[in-house]
């Protein structure tokens, strides 16, 4: 009697009874989602994830189709949130962050450039309280009398706020005035907010500190004012380097 040849196993039953291996393109996609913080990252595992699922669908011997349905589901979470989170951020230092480290160096770019309107207008005060355009030309005039062109001003480390500043009590520092001949101290005050509510970012108060030739201030301070101006700090240097 002749036996009949045993026929070959089917390629799907050979793959079925194969040993199961994991797909690098999963495992892969999946720690990149966790890296949620970089967008290159979620977008690295938006793609590598997509490409997992198309090899095991492919390849039965593969597994991790779990895990690259995770990585997508993650990395679209993070997408998600970077694009609400990021743009925040950055309109917070455009608008906040950024004219709290440059101070005064705005509006007094403006003054040494003649343009005194300008000058008044990085100001929150009205013309009542000395935002007046003879007593901005008289401070502008005695600034460049003083100390030659302005170049540049930068917050003080020491007065740099290690958390975002009250929007009620607004933010007051020391600050480096840059001009051509020297260094100076300044102390500035800003508005945060106005009472109504609305971000302002203007200046309050500015005060140069000068030992040998007196400080300068701008609105000018009444003397006995609650608004006087602020004294230096006496271990600091005053006059300009």
């Amino acid at each position: 009697m002749t036996v009949a040849p045993i026929p070959d196993v089917p390629p799907f039953i050979q793959e079925a009874n194969a040993p199961r291996r994991m797909s690098k393109a999963a495992l892969t996609s999946l720690l990149l989602s966790l890296v949620f913080c970089c967008p290159l990252t979620t977008l690295a595992a938006l793609v590598t994830g997509s490409i997992a699922i198309l090899l095991t669908l492919r390849d039965r011997t593969l597994s991790g189709m779990w895990m690259a349905i995770l990585a997508i589901v993650i990395g679209l979470a993070g997408t998600g949130f970077q694009v609400w989170f990021y743009p925040i951020v950055w309109l917070g230092y455009q608008q906040v962050w950024l004219p709290i480290r440059s101070g005064p160096q705005l509006a007094l770019l403006e003054g040494d450039s003649g343009n005194i309107s300008g000058f008044q207008s990085q100001f929150a005060v009205s013309s009542v309280d000395g935002n007046t355009t003879e007593s901005a030309q008289a401070f502008i005039d005695a600034v460049k009398e003083r100390y030659g062109a302005f170049e540049s001003a930068s917050l003080d480390s020491a007065s740099a706020p290690a958390a975002t500043p009250s929007a009620s009590q607004g933010f007051a520092g020391d600050y480096e005035l840059n001009f051509a001949r020297g260094r100076m101290r300044a102390n500035c005050k800003i508005e945060i907010v106005t009472q109504q509510g609305a971000l302002s970012m203007r200046l309050l108060q500015l005060t140069i500190f000068d030992a040998d030739l007196g400080d300068l201030s701008f609105p000018p301070v009444t003397p006995g004012s609650s608004d006087s101006q602020t004294e230096p700090d006496p271990s600091s240097p005053t006059n300009g380097d």
